[in-house]
């Protein structure tokens, strides 16, 4: 045991250095590779040159100044980036283009329509003035918008997830920086429900990779054996890649049991080191006081991706008390199409646990597969098979596999435009009995979503209202 919590201490001056070194090195816009001096810069990989193509009803040119003037559907084409305009300025020379009127502005993930826009198509920098349109997830309008390669900066602006001509939700701040999937910075933030502020923040940050977008406004819920919750999620940037989080959950039976800590988030990984009350979906609670997380960006090879994920902690359930190890690498092949309503999905991957409490180890090796069918606008269904051969047992009820094999099959049914009935059951196939029934009403409000289920055979309810992801 003294040589774990070594270990985990060594781990941590670890993290506290990388932090520190986060710091030391100026980054490019693009984020590509630290600022150096000249003599100690590569030399620049030289991309084919793609040609911009303008098409209007009428289009003047002078080939010795490059100026040109173009009137009526003006459309300027180069790779995924798109201008379209009614009149335009501009300079093929330079790759440079002027609209004062209406203009719309497409990249891939992004469409933006506002005034006065001007954009270099070498350098892929610009700017919009009375903006609105989505960068990404993120709904938004501002004053002005600049744009550079990667990233988006607005001014005198907003940003939402709720598409609704009068938002329920959004975010206000003087300036507003977006790098899409990957995170969103705002200063002078104001968190907005309708018309009124519910808080405010000198700095905002929160990451935009998918999977780990916490939502910036209160979530509520109940289930019968914690109570009513209410949480709220909150970030405070330390330095560009490294913020102080705070989880807070308050429930009325078991009180504020709170996730807290720092995540350092890199190019190609994700270190977390957390104290945390966590709960998982069988209501089994544990205490992680504290844990260290590594998790590697998924790593795409063909039609494979792969995710590896570390952790050293110290876990307490009960009387059960001590250390955990795990490491886990998982596989999934990008879903394969048997036609095309009909997707199929299959993943592996192995884990391997040990345990300080009583010196013991657990080695998993887990395989999934996963068929959907989409038999009409209406109507969804799947069918699903869980493997998990494993050597041992967790000494904590909260990682315990209790279900070596496990069937999964339900559907979900489209009343109307507002509202969903889904009902999803879990079969044990190693002992033959049902293990869960699961009956959920899907509600759309507005903005937010809504579910209220009903787990039948451990009569069970739970309800949760949150922002929804669009």
């Amino acid at each position: 045991m003294h040589n774990k919590k070594i270990m985990l201490y060594a781990t941590v001056i670890m993290l506290i250095s990388a932090i520190s070194l986060t710091g030391q090195a100026a980054y490019n816009k693009q984020g590509d590779e630290p600022v150096t001096d000249n003599k100690e810069k590569k030399t620049a990989k030289v991309e084919p040159k793609v040609p911009i193509v303008i098409e209007a009803d009428n289009l003047s040119f002078n080939d010795a100044t490059g100026d040109l003037f173009a009137m009526g559907n003006v459309s300027v084409i180069q790779n995924g980036e798109k201008l379209l305009a009614e009149a335009m300025r501009g300079n093929s020379k330079q790759t440079e283009f002027w609209i004062d009127d209406k203009a719309n502005f497409f990249q891939p993930g992004t469409k933006l329509t506002g005034m006065e826009t001007h954009y270099n198509y070498s350098q892929h920098i610009g700017s919009m003035h009375d903006v609105k349109g989505n960068v990404g997830h993120q709904l938004v309008v501002g004053k002005t918008i600049e744009m550079f390669p990667g990233e988006m900066i607005i001014h005198n602006g907003t940003a939402t997830k709720c598409p609704a001509i009068v938002p329920d939700y959004h975010i206000s701040a003087d300036k507003i920086e977006i790098w899409p999937n990957e995170k969103m910075i705002a200063y002078n933030a104001k968190f907005w429900i309708k018309d009124k502020v519910i808080y405010s923040r000198a700095k905002y940050q929160t990451s935009l990779v998918k999977g780990e977008e916490k939502s910036a406004f209160p979530e509520f819920g109940y289930n019968s054996s914690d109570g009513i919750i209410v949480s709220q999620y909150l970030e405070e940037p330390i330095t560009d890649s490294v913020v102080a989080f705070a989880d807070l959950a308050l429930y009325s039976k078991r009180g504020l049991e709170p996730k807290y800590g720092l995540i350092s988030r890199q190019r190609d990984y994700t270190v977390s080191l957390y104290n945390s009350s966590e709960a998982n979906g069988d209501n089994e609670w544990i205490k992680k006081e504290p844990e260290l997380l590594l998790q590697l960006k998924p790593i795409k090879t063909g039609r494979i991706v792969a995710n590896f994920s570390a952790s050293i902690g110290n876990w307490k359930q009960g009387n059960v008390k001590g250390n955990r190890e795990d490491y886990s690498i998982y596989f999934n092949r990008e879903p394969i199409k048997i036609s095309p309503n009909v997707n199929w999905n299959i993943g592996t991957g192995w884990e391997n646990v040990h345990y300080g409490y009583n010196n013991s180890s657990n080695r998993i090796w887990r395989f999934n597969t996963t068929m959907n069918a989409k038999i009409n606008e209406r109507l969804d269904t799947w069918v699903g098979y869980a493997y998990n051969n494993q050597s041992g047992t967790s000494v904590y009820e909260y990682d315990r596999i209790d279900t070596a094999r496990e069937l999964s099959s339900g559907f979900k049914y489209k009343l109307d435009e507002k509202n969903a009935l889904s009902v999803n059951v879990n079969y044990d196939l190693t002992l033959n009995k049902i293990n869960d029934v699961d009956y959920t009403w899907h509600r759309n409000l507005h903005c937010w979503d809504a579910d209220i289920t009903y787990r039948a055979n451990r009569h069970q309810w739970k309800f949760q209202v949150k922002a929804i992801n669009w």
